[in-house]
């Protein structure tokens, strides 16, 4: 382009009245006759629906520029290093016509001092990717440093376009620098954002009123337009109206029914069209859940009955309803406490199984990896100027590879208390933003968090609460010690009653293994040798029953310091490390039997398998 563009836009049906416009335009408004430069950032690539329907940012300055009496707005076009001007005709003025190519730092700056020295009826200029112009982290060149110098010199000599005229109360606007940028922090450290004379506006994103007024566009023509429009902003929580429209163009082009809008927009978020929930299969599945459950974690039948109360409510959408805020929160969210080895784990892993099919797994983080300050860099990626930037965050690059998936954060009690503010975020709206400013959303998950807190163990010093509860502590007392061990972590040690609140009732407790358990766990474990026996080594394996009377002895034994974990330590170094010596050196025949017959102890007194 060799020439100023023009464009013209007809002042009676383009202009909507200020005191309808959004409340970061009206604050536009209020500053034009008070800054002379405004730095726009936040939601500022979106469309805003106002009275003569959907337009883009320009466009909403222009207006309000227009109410201010501006006789141009200038927009600089970074594609074609050019200007295109708003005007209420097709004039503009003509000392902007000398500024036809705006190419380098020289040149803008150069722009910024003809606008700002501009005499007549006031101007503004628009510069919509001013992080461009000197990036946080450039080295500028000489150029560029003269630019910010100009930007911030012409601040503070700027004066009003024009006298008030007649009436001395009127305030007259500034010509009007406007910067464009998504994020304050991706301006060089050069850029004035301090100085009096730039004022920083934030652009909000939509609120549910603002989506379903997008909304309604798309269902024009058609019956019941305000209950359609008012559940397609509902299900687009968080999302810009951009968004809202393309899952209204999605829905068409994919030929779904205006009904259906609500999947166009999942899938415009996170890539699935279908409810994964709402699967014949699953939901048979979770009808069957409790004895599942309890055939995986044996012992905890309380607790696996809430389990299933989250499980049911998460098929059928009811997480969260009766609360005012996100709709798009995740699928479902528990919160597992217990002493160790009672089966908080391997109830994940069940849930795991359950939801996703077969033998898949939760994605397992271990929290206890998570201590350091800069710990919350590993999952959502470091920030922009650092090793692994490119890499991503292990937890977003999960989510955003499997949108349906359980999440497991193991002793979420360990971690870093920044990590906490992540988890405010998942578990509000639903999503995160890593380090290269993706928003990954985890509308279609399931999280789980452990925790022993309150739990004695004689293991660990420095827990964040004292200990509460013992083996001795009578069943009907630990849930109670518990939950106040958990509201005094987020309450006195975090710092953080919003974050338990976000848990609701999901907290969910597991006993400690008690000793008529013991024994049912026992044989399950030997059920688990003998059938790795058959597979791996065709051989039959028995289990005497002074064998098994001297195993669960062992097993009573260790309950109060291990539960559950230590009764498979015993069965593993015990019975599997002789028996695989007998079976490696022995080499018996397949199709034979291989019989433990008792326990005895070995010269250095500990307790070994006597295999025949």
């Amino acid at each position: 382009m060799d020439e100023t563009a023009s464009v013209r836009l007809p002042v009676d049906t383009c202009r909507s009245p200020v005191a309808t416009l959004p409340a970061w335009a009206r604050e536009i408004d209020l500053s034009l006759p008070l800054h002379p430069q405004l730095l726009l950032t936040g939601n500022v690539r979106d469309l805003y629906p106002l009275d003569t329907g959907p337009v883009g940012l320009v466009d909403v300055i222009w207006q309000i520029c227009q109410s201010r009496d501006f006789a141009a707005l200038a927009v600089l076009n970074p594609v074609t290093q050019s200007i295109e001007t708003y005007t209420h005709d097709d004039e503009f003025p003509d000392w902007l016509s000398r500024h036809t190519r705006v190419a380098t730092a020289a040149a803008l700056a150069d722009l910024l001092v003809a606008v700002v020295g501009n005499t007549a009826a006031p101007v503004g200029l628009v510069v919509p990717y001013a992080a461009r112009l000197a990036p946080a982290d450039a080295l500028l060149d000489a150029g560029e440093r003269a630019l910010l110098a100009t930007v911030e010199a012409l601040g503070h000599q700027a004066t009003p376009a024009a006298p008030a005229g007649p009436n001395p109360s009127a305030m007259t606007p500034y010509n009007t620098i406007f910067w464009v940028c998504e994020r304050q922090e991706d301006l060089h450290a050069a850029f004035p954002v301090g100085s009096p004379a730039l004022r920083v506006i934030p652009v909000s994103r939509p609120t549910l009123d603002v989506r379903v007024q997008a909304a309604r566009v798309l269902y024009q023509g058609l019956p019941d337009i305000e209950a359609r429009a008012a559940a397609l902003g509902e299900v687009t929580h968080g999302m810009t109206v951009r968004e809202v429209v393309a899952s209204g163009r999605l829905a068409r082009d994919r030929g779904m029914s205006v009904d259906d809008y609500g999947a166009a927009a999942r899938l415009l978020q996170i890539g699935v069209t279908d409810d994964p929930w709402a699967a014949d299969k699953l939901r048979t599945k979770i009808r069957e859940a409790e004895s599942y459950l309890n055939s995986r974690v044996l012992g905890q039948q309380q607790a696996v009955r809430r389990a299933v109360d989250i499980l049911v409510r998460s098929a059928t959408r009811l997480n969260g309803v009766h609360l005012s805020s996100s709709p798009n929160r995740p699928r479902g969210v528990l919160f597992l406490a217990g002493p160790t080895g009672v089966g908080k784990t391997e109830l994940a892993k069940a849930i795991a199984s359950l939801v996703l099919g077969g033998d898949a797994a939760p994605l397992r983080f271990d929290m206890s990896e998570f201590r350091a300050d800069e710990a919350h860099q590993r999952l959502i990626g470091a920030p922009p100027g650092y090793v692994g930037h490119d890499a991503g965050g292990e937890l977003t690059n999960a989510v955003r590879a499997n949108p349906v998936s359980v999440l497991l954060f193991d002793e979420i009690d360990k971690a870093h208390p920044r990590i906490f503010d992540l988890f405010l975020q998942i578990l509000e709206d639903g999503r995160l933003t890593d380090a290269r400013g993706a928003t990954v959303y985890f509308t279609e998950c399931f999280l789980i968090f452990t925790s022993n807190l309150g739990v004695t163990n004689p293991r660990e010093a420095g827990s964040a609460v004292p200990a509460r509860v013992t083996y001795d502590t009578p069943p009907a007392m630990v849930e109670q010690l518990l939950r106040e061990a958990f509201d005094q972590f987020f309450h006195d040690h975090l710092g953080r009653p919003e974050l338990r609140n976000r848990f609701g009732d999901s907290f969910v407790v597991l006993d400690y293994i008690r000793p008529h358990v013991a024994p049912r766990i026992l044989d399950l474990a030997l059920q688990r040798v003998a059938v790795g026996v058959r597979r791996q080594h065709d051989l039959r394996l028995e289990v005497a029953r002074a064998a098994r009377d001297a195993l669960t002895d062992l097993a009573l034994a260790r309950l109060p310091e291990g539960g559950g974990r230590a009764i498979g330590t015993i069965v593993e170094s015990v019975l599997v490390n002789p028996l695989a010596r007998a079976i490696f050196f022995r080499a018996p025949s397949p199709g034979s039997t291989v019989t433990v017959r008792a326990l005895v102890r070995d010269e250095h007194g500990q307790w070994q398998a006597e295999i025949a």
